[in-house]
């Protein structure tokens, strides 16, 4: 089961005005792409590739191929009881999503708390944080660092109450290993599945009639107009990735247009030793660091457009100011491009389908390998 963020899971319910009772549907459908500094661009001779041999591959392997974009479509169902042990659930997609007839989600039921606050036994050791920790946050396209900036933000991690360190380890917890929405006596029904893997060929389409059907929890359909459909990739034109950029210098950030995006999002972070992070966000304004980036409704995409804390959909260019990643022991960056959605209200469950663009990239950084460095920075 692919991972979907607690947030997200949480979000949605909150967003869409959770009342008791009420059973939440999402379809969450996502174009990605990885690329790494000095990694060749093996995207024409993966277009080549069986699709259904392609997802078979880990994802690390996938990741490491760097420039096939991918399609994913998540579906969660989410119900405020726990199903009987033969309950079902299923949904009919259209013809144009090339997945057969029948989507059958699995159920997972969790188990009742055990009361304990001890971290599970996963085979790696509790996080080990320094005393001190520093952010350093940046925002808006500009060639320099803006006047004010950075916003530094200093964590005591040894002066931390008995209640915030414990909210810390839930969150150490959640990262790790939480893979399903978790709320005591709700039921979870997810897709894809050990079963029925999910591969989404690179010529699928959203649009068309989805009816879900359960045993347990109702049954509800969703009709996705043409214009929702899978973004485009981002498709980088600087800097090429085919070389280290020079991190002294400013960076500027250039795609193509992504049709029928929304809103859209880019943000750059490294590590410098283990104490200290830089961030840097596209927002032209100071964003809240606590948003929830993951999907986002189209009336919030249009909000933060509008204050700034996002650019436009047909926005094609950032700079990320000079100088200020190249300490950085990792510098990555992430893009996220939204998309249309749709949604049904009084129904049960409640329907919603919403779309986004991602890209992830290496930047280089002092610990990458030399294959990532500037030409001419040879012995």
């Amino acid at each position: 089961m692919r991972r979907l963020s607690l947030a997200l899971a949480l979000g949605l319910a909150t967003v869409l005005g959770a009342v008791e009772n009420q059973a939440y549907l999402g379809l969450f459908a996502e174009t990605s792409v990885n690329k790494q500094v000095g990694m060749p661009d093996m995207s024409e001779m993966l277009q080549g590739m069986d699709p259904a041999m392609l997802n078979q591959l880990p994802p690390e392997v996938r990741a490491m191929m760097g420039g096939a974009a991918q399609r994913r479509l998540t579906v969660r169902l989410w119900s405020p009881n726990l199903a009987p042990q033969n309950a079902t659930a299923s949904i009919a997609p259209p013809a144009g999503l090339k997945v057969g007839p029948r989507m059958d989600l699995e159920l997972y039921r969790p188990q009742p708390r055990t009361g304990t606050t001890t971290r599970p036994n996963t085979g790696t050791p509790a996080p080990q944080m320094p005393a001190k920790f520093t952010i350093k946050r940046y925002w808006g396209s500009s060639a320099t660092v803006r006047p004010g900036q950075p916003e530094v933000t200093e964590v005591k991690f040894d002066g931390l109450t008995a209640e915030q360190q414990a909210q810390y380890e839930r969150m150490a917890d959640a990262g790790e290993g939480s893979e399903y929405f978790y709320k005591e006596n709700w039921t979870t029904g997810y897709w894809p599945t050990k079963k029925q893997v999910g591969t989404i060929a690179a010529d699928s389409r959203l649009p068309g009639h989805y009816a879900l059907s359960t045993t347990y929890t109702g049954e509800v359909t969703l009709d996705v107009p043409d214009n929702v459909d899978f973004l485009a990739p981002f498709t980088l034109s600087s800097p090429s990735l085919k070389t280290a950029p020079d991190l002294t210098k400013a960076l500027a950030l250039r795609w193509q247009e992504i049709p029928r995006a929304l809103g859209l999002f880019a943000q750059v972070t490294s590590m410098v030793g283990r104490d200290t992070m830089i961030i840097w966000t596209s927002s032209e304004v100071r964003a809240d660091p606590e948003q929830n980036w993951d999907y986002l409704q189209m009336a919030e995409v249009r909000r933060f457009v509008e204050e700034q804390k996002m650019m436009p959909g047909n926005c094609t260019e950032a700079i990320v100011p000079a100088g200020i990643f190249k300490d950085g022991d990792y510098v990555s960056l992430m893009m996220i491009g939204y998309g249309p959605g749709v949604a049904r209200d009084e129904t049960q469950p409640l329907p919603r389908m919403q779309t986004k663009t991602v890209l992830t990239a290496g930047l280089g950084g002092k610990m990458m390998p030399r294959q990532g460095m500037p030409d001419g920075d040879e012995d």
